[in-house]
């Protein structure tokens, strides 16, 4: 059986959305599948690159996916692509390659008062300003406008794939209250790699000597940027002897200075930034971190959480699609609620025995998420509605 991953990012390690491709399609290829991949750079050649405007990338994109996978989608069994980028009749491309439409993060999630809450930032006058220099250079047209454009095409993109792909069941119950048919809606968390799955085994679940709030991902307004200064003044006022760590913030900010200036004199220095790091260093990083937090406004899934979880580290996030599949209700808050994230993360620091059981519990439950098991699962099912399709 032969797959093509269509990746809207370049590929690699260090982007999720490629990331994640890379690793189901090292675990499919022992089950017996040849995978292949087609990148941005690939598909537009020179032209990738050459627009910061993301309302002309995409159509860009798209029509080019589309003249490309017309010509040779019947050399393959599967497409997997994003949930953007192929809104054209399922007539177009041959029937019996089956069409898989991947969601990383579901658009239908931006929802306007989500937009408006992840696109005004709360911060200090220099990162407004840098905000939204950088915001029209990206977007080209207003926030709504561009979300309902690209909601539309992921919609019509859904309704003509064979099957969907997305990884929690906030994503499939959303899909299904928009009128798509429960039975082709698919869901299939996300994991860690074998080799990687060593190195956080090696992490010690014994408490730190010392209380530290971890956070890994991108210090951007989706992610809850906004929240961080007031989350980490509640913890500081309650026990001044904690000091955060903020792991993997480069992207919208790309300096530690940048970062910190979202934050008053008196937190900056408590907190340790490293704004980028090697994927195999994450687990000695994490080490010497007590507890976690993830105040995301939207996920795909948290791929953050689960490596705060593998590497024995209890997290507490906002009630939000991704994080629940990994978290159970008491370790989740309501978006916005960034009291009852601090008391929630003090709680566990104030209490050695439940801190102590709660580190245990964590690395077993991220065990819980192994892309071995996964690629095992989305094997099966491309395969038996790949059979379907054939019978048409």
């Amino acid at each position: 059986m032969k797959i093509l991953f269509c990746s809207h990012v370049p590929q690699s390690r260090t982007l999720g959305a490629s990331k994640l491709l890379i690793e189901v399609a090292e675990e499919m290829e022992p089950l017996g599948w040849q995978t292949s991949f087609l990148t941005p750079n690939e598909l537009l050649g020179d032209a990738w690159g050459k627009t910061n405007n993301t309302d002309e990338f995409l159509k860009l994109y798209s029509q080019a996916l589309r003249d490309y996978l017309k010509e040779n989608a019947a050399n393959y069994d599967v497409i997997d692509y994003d949930q953007s980028h192929l809104p054209y009749p399922r007539g177009e491309f041959p029937s019996s390659t089956l069409m898989v439409a991947r969601s990383v993060l579901l658009l239908r999630h931006f929802k306007p008062e989500i937009v408006k809450t992840i696109t005004k930032p709360k911060a200090n006058w220099q990162s407004k300003a840098k905000f939204f220099l950088k915001r029209s250079l990206r977007l080209g047209k207003s926030d709504d406008l561009l979300w309902k454009e690209l909601i539309k095409d992921a919609d019509l993109t859904f309704s003509q794939a064979d099957l969907i792909n997305v990884a929690n069941t906030y994503d499939k119950n959303e899909l299904i209250s928009s009128g798509l048919a429960e039975n082709k809606i698919e869901v299939f968390p996300y994991g860690i790699n074998r080799d990687r799955r060593v190195l956080f085994d090696n992490v010690d679940s014994k408490i730190p000597a010392s209380p530290k709030v971890a956070f890994v991902g991108t210090f951007d307004y989706r992610k809850g940027a906004s929240d961080f200064p007031k989350i980490f003044e509640d913890i500081h006022a309650y026990n001044p002897n904690v000091t955060f760590k903020l792991l993997g913030t480069k992207g919208f900010y790309s300096s530690s200075e940048e970062v910190l200036s979202c934050f008053s004199k008196q937190i900056r220095q408590k907190i340790e930034i490293i704004a980028s790091f090697a994927p195999n260093d994450l687990p000695n990083i994490l080490s010497d971190c007590s507890v976690g937090l993830f105040p995301s406004y939207v996920e795909g899934f948290g791929i953050g959480v689960l490596e705060m979880l593998a590497s024995s580290v209890p997290v507490i996030a906002y009630d939000v699609p991704g994080p629940p599949m990994m978290l159970p209700s008491e370790y989740l808050v309501a978006p916005g609620d960034t009291e009852n994230m601090a008391q929630k993360i003090l709680a566990l620091l104030n209490d050695p025995q439940k801190l102590s059981s709660a580190r245990i519990w964590a690395k077993e439950q991220s065990q819980q998420f192994c892309w071995q098991k996964i690629a095992e699962s989305t094997s099966k099912a491309y395969l038996e509605n790949w059979q379907n399709i054939q019978k048409k």
